[in-house]
């Protein structure tokens, strides 16, 4: 009798407790449904926002270089310029973007997709890729760049909404909401309590260098053209750092663009395809490979007791790739040496996974600081290697500007080129036996073999090589394909 007595009061509490979890969910859709709903109001109201069947953008700023400044903890400004027009009626699209990086590199391409049918090109190398099949994720993140259209977005999903309570933002109150993307992402949006305006949306991810970190993006503020609030410009912060400060030239609704619009630009060649199904590795002489992992070369020398690496580009999971094909093709020696270019994050965003391993990291001195907080990062979310193997950072810095490891056999002698248009640091490996520079940035070429585009940066890599009179007949890059001196040299003289 007791025993039945407690399974009912067991069964009554576990009712219970599902009714009000059902509750608790109902409750904050509700919540978040209101604020949605007058947040629709201000926009002008639900009929107002799916008039809107196109929009042309045009946007001009600067990118903050978090991560690919010339220094480490630094926020190098480069201009930066994106103008889009999407017709949303027909799932039509178009961008062109320019910008840069530090040391003369610039870039200036543009992409468009009809329904699924896509189309980059490269106004700098004059040619353009077909880009077939292109998922719908590709437009739904430059869609973000407008408010209306986040708008539009948390209303298709409006089942995911879920509320997240009060927040002071920009010394106002505001109501916050979240939602779940079609991508699975999941968005919290800022309304602004006294207009119920859009004034920002985050999310929460993975970086890199630094683990678990917030993303924001904040509209700057608001006009009226008589018809819609219009967004001034958005700032982008991740992990707290800028990375993008845009005003809006022009944001205009239902513009009407033509079929031109969605063109790529006439008589541009297709790029020449590079090649398919070759073997990520590949061998330079005894003991001496390159891997190619997750787009980006790696460096990785044998010696007798041990295996050096240069290079941890991209994130964990490409130097997972690459310390595979090391292992590999080197069986039964560790990794006992990791050395980086420079610490920009696609070059050293890999590295934690090396200091999981054991390897001792060879790195400038400027850079000891950097790579102490990377070691030290949460990653919580996505746990890395790191994380689900925690060792100490072991680090080597480089004295007077060099560090040879030898056996007798194989040499690998580690360079720092000095402070340069890109980096205030910058190390490369000669391998003097092979006659091989490895470098990252200093002078990139394309997959396919094209030639190469010198710039600023390049100036500088020639001068130290030729200031250095050291034997050098292939020059590796982190990006791309083999470049030889002499195809270097013709580069920088183009450049004039």
């Amino acid at each position: 009798m007791k025993y039945k007595i407690c399974s009912a009061v067991f069964a009554v509490v576990l009712l219970s407790v599902l009714a009000s979890a059902q509750t608790v969910t109902e409750e904050s859709y509700l919540r978040a449904r209101e604020v949605l709903d007058k947040s629709v109001a201000a926009y002008g109201g639900l009929s107002k926002l799916r008039s809107i069947e196109n929009f042309t953008l045009k946007a001009v700023g600067a990118t903050v270089q978090r991560n690919q400044s010339r220094k480490t903890f630094a926020a190098d400004r480069t201009p930066y310029r994106i103008d889009i027009v999407a017709d949303l009626k027909g799932n039509r699209f178009s961008q062109i973007v320019q910008g840069g990086y530090p040391g003369g590199f610039r870039y200036h391409n543009g992409f468009t997709v009809d329904k699924t049918d896509g189309m980059s090109w490269d106004m700098i190398r004059k040619v353009t890729v077909a880009r077939p099949n292109t998922a719908p994720a590709a437009m739904r993140q430059r869609l973000r760049y407008i408010p209306q259209m986040m708008i539009f977005n948390a209303l298709d999903r409006a089942s995911r909404l879920r509320s997240l309570g009060k927040a002071d933002f920009f010394g106002r109150p505001h109501n916050v909401v979240s939602y779940s993307n079609e991508d699975a992402l999941e968005i919290a949006l800022y309304f602004d309590s006294v207009t119920n305006l859009l004034t920002k949306f985050e999310t929460l991810g993975t970086d890199p260098f630094m683990g678990d970190v917030v993303t924001e993006v904040i509209f700057s503020g608001y006009k009226n053209d008589g018809s819609h609030p219009i967004a001034i410009g958005r700032v982008t912060k991740v992990g707290g750092e800028m990375t993008e400060d845009l005003r809006y030239e022009q944001l205009a609704f239902n513009t009407n663009p033509g079929d031109d619009a969605f063109k790529a630009p006439a008589e541009m060649p297709a790029m020449r395809p590079a090649p398919t199904n070759i073997d990520p590795v590949t061998k330079l002489s005894d003991n001496v490979y390159t891997v190619l992992a997750g787009g980006y070369n790696v460096l990785f020398v044998g010696f007798k007791d041990f295996i050096f690496v240069m290079e941890s580009p991209g994130n964990d999971n490409v130097s997972r790739q690459a310390i595979e094909a090391v292992k590999k093709t080197i069986p039964g020696k560790s990794i006992r040496y990791i050395a980086v270019t420079h610490h920009h994050d696609d070059h050293a965003g890999g590295l934690r996974r090396y200091i999981a391993e054991g390897a001792t990291l060879i790195a400038a001195p400027g850079e000891k600081t950097f790579f102490e907080k990377v070691a030290k990062s949460r990653f919580t979310i996505d746990p890395d290697a790191l994380t689900l193997n925690p060792q100490p950072l072991k680090m080597e810095l480089l004295d007077g500007g060099k560090r040879v490891l030898t056996d007798g056999t194989t040499t690998v002698e580690i360079h720092d080129i000095g402070s340069g248009p890109h980096t205030e640091e910058m190390l490369v490996a000669y391998l003097p036996n092979e006659k091989i520079v490895f470098q990252g940035d200093l002078l990139n070429r394309p997959a396919n073999a094209d030639y190469p585009i010198a710039n600023d940066t390049s100036v500088h890599f020639a001068k130290w090589l030729e200031s250095k009179k050291l034997a050098v007949e292939r020059i590796i890059p982190v990006h791309g394909t083999v470049t030889t001196m002499d195809e270097m040299r013709k580069a920088v003289a183009d450049m004039k």
